[in-house]
């Protein structure tokens, strides 16, 4: 090749685009051994007090021969001092690119590792050259670059003058590309321990903010507990209305009749008797708001029916007092596994809402519908709730949007659906038909896992 040409193809410049230390070094030997027509060779790269082995290729081997070389050598390391004969080491120290043509005619370096590979492997190294890998600017050695067995058209040579001269210009642009990698690692390595920090910081800052929300989530929760307990003791208050008003009657006109001394005894025993049944009526309404607010409740497989059944026997006064008419297509048969009043409680919120945005949107002599379809896939219970506010709307199911008592309730029921079963609520506006006639309105969309237990 002539001098130009000689320079054009001492180094391929790409290699310093390779920021890989391990990647470099393998195509920087592949390439020094193309240059100089070396059958094999190696690099040692300076660490420490030692030369250690990183990178071996060897054209005269197999892929698998070639592991078993580089599982052997993967631990060399050779110490830089002058008590050991190395030829690497020799090189290193005395920054000079040193040639043998012949290992075994060699009386300076003894080779026995080199000698003992080639027993092993039943290889014969004949030729060396070491080259000692020198920045060009810094003066300092980064490492060694090892050629053995100069070989054209199959015969071995030895490593001549041009080869010396090819090696010493070759050995500057190897430098400066480990030093560009070895350099590139350490400001990763930097960069990456900055990440960490910042990645520790961030881990705690979000323990500090999951703490704050779940403090903030059991404030709001607690809140629209209360909200939902004071939509209760209206309903309870609606459900006592009658039978303390037909008490009241049936008590004003017993004292009448004793007044006039016109009282019959069996009247009195029948009036009396009506009494007891009422009021028998209110404790058990009682005892089913004791028993839905029950704190002790214990997770169970339950009919999502008895769910929808309770929350509308629940809110019945209310609804039937607005004149709101239900619908149900719910089967009895879908059940699912956790706490049965919690649901009960999630889907009574989500009843009053649809009342609150009926009386608000729907004039009160006009029809105020509800509509319940309950279906069920092998890993899913869907609850579909339709309503014809006539004013269609989106709410948000968000947080900071919990100001009014029933966004509180459906703050609560979001709570409930996602935390306890693995689910999600969603409201759209919505069209459909019911007995032949269009509605429009919204249609709440609950989701539920049955993947549980």
């Amino acid at each position: 090749m002539n001098s130009n040409n000689d320079l054009e193809e001492i180094y391929d410049i790409s290699l310093f685009n390779i920021s890989d230390l391990d990647v470099l070094l393998h195509e920087t030997l592949k390439h020094a051994r193309e240059l100089l027509n070396a059958e094999a060779g190696t690099i040692y790269i300076k660490e420490d007090s030692y030369l250690k082995f990183h990178v071996f290729q060897n054209d005269a081997f197999s892929y698998e021969d070639i592991y078993k070389q580089y599982y052997l050598l993967k631990d060399l390391n050779l110490p830089l001092d002058t008590t050991h004969k190395y030829l690497a080491v020799d090189a290193f120290l005395k920054k000079k690119i040193i040639k043998v043509e012949d290992i075994y005619a060699s009386e300076k370096y003894d080779f026995l590792g080199t000698k003992e590979y080639d027993k092993k492997f039943n290889y014969i190294t004949h030729s060396v050259i070491t080259v000692p890998l020198i920045h060009p600017i810094e003066c300092s050695v980064l490492g060694v670059v090892q050629l053995i067995n100069k070989k054209i058209d199959g015969k071995v040579l030895a490593f001549d003058l041009k080869d010396k001269e090819i090696a010493s210009m070759l050995s500057s642009f190897i430098a400066l590309s480990i030093s560009k990698a070895q350099s590139d690692i350490v400001k990763l390595q930097k960069v990456n321990d900055e990440l960490k920090k910042v990645n520790e910081t961030l881990e705690k800052r979000i323990e500090v903010e999951v703490i704050k929300n779940y403090e903030n989530s059991a404030v709001i929760f607690h809140q629209s507990k209360i909200a939902s307990m004071g939509e209760l003791l209206s309903n309870i208050a609606h459900q006592w209305r009658q039978p303390l008003s037909t008490i009241s009657t049936i008590a004003s006109a017993l004292s009448l009749e004793v007044e006039i001394n016109e009282i019959n005894k069996d009247e009195l025993v029948n009036q009396l008797r009506r009494i007891v049944i009422t009021t028998k009526n209110l404790s058990e309404t009682i005892e089913d708001f004791r028993g839905f607010y029950n704190l002790e409740s214990a997770k169970e497989n339950f009919s999502i029916s008895e769910a929808v059944n309770k929350s509308l026997e629940l809110s019945q006064v209310v609804l039937s007092s607005n004149k709101i008419s239900i619908s149900l297509n719910v089967d009895n048969d879908v059940k699912i596994f956790g706490l049965k009043n919690e649901l009960t409680q999630a889907i009574l919120n989500v009843i009053t809402n649809i009342k609150e945005q009926l009386l608000k949107n729907v004039p009160y002599n006009e029809e105020k519908l509800i509509i319940m379809d309950l279906t069920s896939t092998a890993d899913y219970v869907i609850l579909k709730i339709k309503e014809n506010t006539r004013n269609p709307f989106a709410y948000k199911f968000d947080k900071e949007k919990h100001s009014e008592i029933f966004n509180m309730g459906l703050f609560m029921t979001t709570l409930i659906i996602e935390k306890h079963f693995n689910g999600n609520i969603k409201l759209e506006n919505t069209k459909f038909f019911h007995n032949n006639k269009e509605y429009v309105g919204g249609e709440y969309t609950i989701v539920l896992s049955k993947d549980l237990c």
